[in-house]
C-alpha cells in the first residue's frame, strides 16, 4: 500500500498511534519520568478521551441505524423471512398448547372415571 495515496485522516491517525506507542515505549524505558500530578492529569485526559469517543460513536451508530431504517421504508427479504418464521413459531406454540390441554383433559377424565 502506498501511504502517500492514503487519505489525510488515515495518515494522521497512523501518525498519532505511532507517536503514542513511541511515547509509551520511552516511558517504559524510563527515559520519560512523571510525578503524581502528571500521571493524574494523563489518566484524566485518557478517561475523558475514551468517554468522548464512546459517546460520539454511540451517536453516530444511532444516526446510521435511524437513517437506514427511515430511508428503507420497508423490510429486506431476510427480515420478511424472519417475521414469517416468527409467525410460524407462534402458530406452532398455539397448536402445542392446545394438544397439551387436550392431553391434560384426557388424563383428568380418566382419573375421574376410575
Amino acid at each position: 500500500m502506498n501511504l502517500s495515496k492514503a487519505p489525510l485522516a488515515y495518515q494522521a491517525t497512523i501518525g498519532l498511534v505511532v507517536a503514542f506507542l513511541l511515547y509509551l515505549l520511552l516511558f517504559q524505558m524510563g527515559l520519560i519520568s512523571f510525578d503524581a500530578s502528571d500521571l493524574l492529569m494523563f489518566y484524566s485526559f485518557s478517561v475523558f478521551t475514551v468517554s468522548l469517543a464512546a459517546v460520539l460513536g454511540g451517536i453516530l451508530l444511532g444516526m446510521f441505524i435511524a437513517t437506514r431504517s427511515l430511508s428503507n421504508q420497508g423490510f429486506t427479504p431476510f427480515e420478511i423471512s424472519m417475521l414469517k418464521l416468527r409467525d410460524d413459531i407462534h402458530k406452532l406454540q398455539k397448536e402445542v398448547n392446545s394438544i397439551a390441554k387436550s392431553i391434560d383433559n384426557g388424563k383428568k377424565d380418566n382419573e375421574n372415571g376410575e
